[in-house]
């Protein structure tokens, strides 16, 4: 019986950087059966019905590049998974899930697509995937579809996990390019990480991780605050006597940052703002920020009562109504007159002041063979430069060279762990092709991407990889998370690996064991650095100069390795080593002394036993 349905074989949630975008997607794999035979303009009414429910369809740009492009491409014949992407995409805009990347393409089995959707918050673009499935089959079976419960529904889920409007302008503008901080979402509410490893910084909503409980506790307590405030001279309501909602002089909302007035609202009767930033009188921010500097906080809101804000407050009876530590950005971010503040872009540079990014060295390493030992030599480098080093791989996570958790560890997962540590200091990632397929990379950009060489016909087979080319586009996406101040690593003897040069952001280093190879020698013409072995040498190679670092005879790890099948993994690490820029002489001991040994494991359930003090 031919079947003319839509269903999903698979859907993988890649949740960082991967072979379609730089951002995480859902990747489902679409059965569209005897629908192959049957696109679009072939199917009466289905056109119509679909724009009818989204008339929004119109503003896709698809294959035109400008409005009315999509429609187009419906009116002129496309196929159900593509007109899916499109679809699920609308349904995310309706849910409060606005933009986004899509992309439909075909297998090389019949009637099977792979359709990625990119998904800032993955349940809600898993429920839309689903809704759009459900009304792209009631247009094409010209059935009725209730549009309104579907977009209530999806419009309830959006506001269940999407974060809320505070934690969502901070962490937009973190993220935004002009920042460039990377982020992590720690919980199913509003906990953020911005940052990695011991550079990191947290926020919950607009309070940051400097927000200590003994000033947490002073603000929740309303005469506790009103006596220190008033201690200090400082003209606050008294919160015994007064009743600051039924004041009938105006209220104001200040944002403090840092010791800083950032913003001033000036709250109407009805709740609505008319931002007054510009207006405030230096000695009233002086005074609010005086105020969140005794409460002890780090951001805080700050409730002025008062006629007129452009006046000091002493000369017209005004007082502090109170001291928040968790303070409402909304009136600032959209007022209902006057401009509008970029309250989470002043957060972001108030946790990451002078252009930090949050950032420490990460490692990316990929290819077909080696990765996990050219992982282990460059945290060995690392850790002798004295760098706590978090280490994930197919063999264990390892921290500061000591062994956490066995087994394959080279997955988003484990990498994330790495990343949010506090202790880690640099970080050496693992990443096999069915990572960077089936997950997607743990971090938004790297230090160092190294790809130690492919071979393509390992990787058929698995994930509708068939061809050559799409083998490369796997492996590629390790060079385009370079950061533009960084390093891609690549063997300068595998062909496909030479192809990936142009597409890193930031410096090449090649190497292979023939000095001589045309890609080296041009690359050093062009200045770039290399490393390879000339005679006995391991040599370290820039535009001019060949810089000897030791003998092979002198690395103990290839011994009796007279194939010289270890020679590249030491190249590769050595390269990544020199691109992180540790010290000649860290290196060179580094390899005289490199052991394949096993390292020693944490012992995380070894019993307590208390320090004695004997006198």
């Amino acid at each position: 019986m031919k079947r003319k349905d839509i269903r999903f074989l698979n859907l993988l949630s890649l949740r960082g950087p991967n072979l379609w975008t730089y951002r995480p997607v859902l990747e489902a794999w679409v059965d569209i059966g005897e629908l192959e035979e049957c696109p679009s303009n072939t199917i009466p009414g289905f056109v119509e019905r679909l724009c009818a429910w989204l008339p929004t369809l119109s503003e896709h740009r698809c294959s035109y590049g400008e409005p009315g492009g999509f429609v187009r491409r419906l009116e002129e014949g496309t196929w159900p998974a593509h007109i899916l992407e499109h679809v699920t995409l609308e349904l995310q805009n309706l849910a409060g899930m606005p933009g986004g990347f899509g992309r439909a393409r075909e297998t090389g089995a019949r009637g099977v697509y792979k359709v990625a959707v990119q998904a800032w918050q993955e349940d809600v673009t898993r429920a839309c995937l689903h809704a759009a499935r459900d009304l792209v089959m009631a247009a094409i079976e010209d059935t009725p579809f209730d549009l309104a419960a579907t977009h209530a529904r999806l419009r309830e889920i959006a506001v269940k996990h999407l974060p809320g409007p505070h934690t969502a302008c901070i962490l937009d503008a973190a993220t935004h390019k002009q920042c460039g901080i990377p982020a992590i979402r720690l919980s199913a509410d509003n906990l953020i990480q911005f940052g990695y490893g011991a550079s990191q910084r947290r926020i919950w909503a607009a309070q940051s991780d400097r927000t200590s409980a003994i000033a947490q506790g002073i603000a929740r307590d309303p005469g506790l605050s009103a006596g220190l405030l008033k201690s200090c001279g400082l003209p606050v309501v008294d919160p015994d006597r007064d009743k600051p909602e039924l004041d009938e002089r105006r209220q104001y909302r200040l944002l403090v940052l840092g010791g800083v007035l950032v913003a001033a609202a000036r709250m109407g009767v009805d709740g609505g703002a008319a931002d007054v930033t510009e207006q405030v009188h230096p000695a009233t921010a002086t005074a609010a920020c005086l105020a969140v500097r005794v409460i002890g906080l780090d951001i805080a809101g700050v409730d002025v009562l008062a006629d007129d804000i452009a006046r000091p407050l002493a000369a017209q009876g005004g007082a502090i109504a109170g001291v928040y530590e968790a303070p409402a950005l909304v009136p600032h971010l959209h007022p209902a007159s006057g401009e509008p503040r970029p309250v989470g872009r002043a957060i972001v540079d108030h946790l990451f002041p002078n252009g930090d990014t949050g950032r420490i060295p990460v490692v990316g390493i990929t290819g077909s063979s080696g990765t996990t030992e050219v992982a282990h030599w460059v945290t060995e480098f690392l850790r002798l430069s004295g760098e706590f080093t978090g280490l994930a791989c197919g063999d264990g996570l390892f921290l500061d060279g000591r062994k956490a958790e066995s087994g394959d560890c080279g997955t988003w997962q484990r990498a994330t762990q790495v990343l949010m540590n506090r202790a880690v200091e640099a970080a050496v990632l693992e990443n096999s092709a069915e990572v960077i397929l089936g997950q997607g990379l743990a971090y938004d950009r790297c230090q160092v991407g190294v790809v130690t060489g492919i071979e393509p016909g390992r990787h058929y087979g698995a994930y509708y990889i068939e061809k050559p080319e799409q083998v490369f586009r796997v492996f590629r996406s390790q060079v385009d998370v370079v950061l533009p101040g960084g390093v891609a690593v690549l063997h300068a003897a595998d062909p496909m690996v030479v192809e990936m040069a142009p597409l890193c952001d930031g410096e090449v280093i090649f190497f292979a064991i023939d000095a001589d190879l045309t890609v080296i020698a041009a690359h050093r013409a062009q200045g770039g650095r290399a490393v390879f072995v000339r005679g006995d040498q391991l040599v370290l190679a820039t535009a001019a100069d060949e810089s000897p670092l030791l003998s092979l005879a002198e690395i103990p790890f290839l011994t009796g390795d007279p194939a010289n099948n270890r020679l590249g993994i030491v190249l590769a690490a050595v390269s990544a080593a020199w691109a992180l820029g540790i010290a000649l002489h860290v290196i060179r001991t580094g390899a005289e002394t490199f052991s394949d040994d096993p390292a020693p494991s944490l012992d995380i359930t070894a019993p307590f036993v208390p320090i004695t003090h004997t006198a």
